[in-house]
């Protein structure tokens, strides 16, 4: 059975080589929505009988690996030419996170379904998808298809 997960974060970012504005430093609302797709639990007694997972679980697995890591903070890649600076602001305090990829929707799509997917499977449990709105109107969905088979093309699989 699937079930789903949503929270929300705040979080600036910069695509430091788009054509267009989204190479300016920016920030969203992001919305990040995890499905979980595995077996009800039928353990008589238990306090997960008749679930997948307490949606308050997954909630706070979302939480330690998402939110407390990206909220209110600034999502950069290890490439971009002002990562000096940022480095410098990460020094005096400000909240900022270094990654080895373009923090596009699609690429936090799946590195936000690695982080997941390693604490569920702590617990036998199978991660679906991350699906991640940049905006209202514009989603990434990074799925358990996607992480078998995705690699872009000319590149290596993408190292999160």
């Amino acid at each position: 059975m699937l079930i789903t997960k949503e929270i929300h974060i705040h979080m600036g970012h910069r695509v430091p080589f788009h054509k267009s504005r989204c190479r300016n430093i920016h920030g969203h609302t992001y919305v990040i929505e995890v499905g979980v797709d595995d077996k009800v639990i039928e353990t008589k007694g238990s306090s997960d009988e008749g679930m997948v997972i307490d949606f308050s679980d997954l909630k706070d697995i979302m939480m330690d690996e998402i939110d407390t890591v990206f909220d209110h903070s600034f999502t950069m890649t290890e490439d971009d030419e002002f990562y000096p600076v940022f480095k410098e602001l990460k020094k005096k305090g400000q909240k900022i996170n270094f990654v080895k990829f373009v923090p596009t929707a699609e690429n936090l799509a799946g590195y936000w379904y690695r982080l997941i997917e390693s604490k569920l499977q702590e617990r036998g449990i199978s991660i679906k998808y991350v699906k991640v709105w940049e905006t209202p109107t514009s989603t990434a969905v990074y799925t358990v298809e996607d992480h078998k088979k995705y690699v872009p093309k000319g590149q290596k699989r993408l190292e999160f």
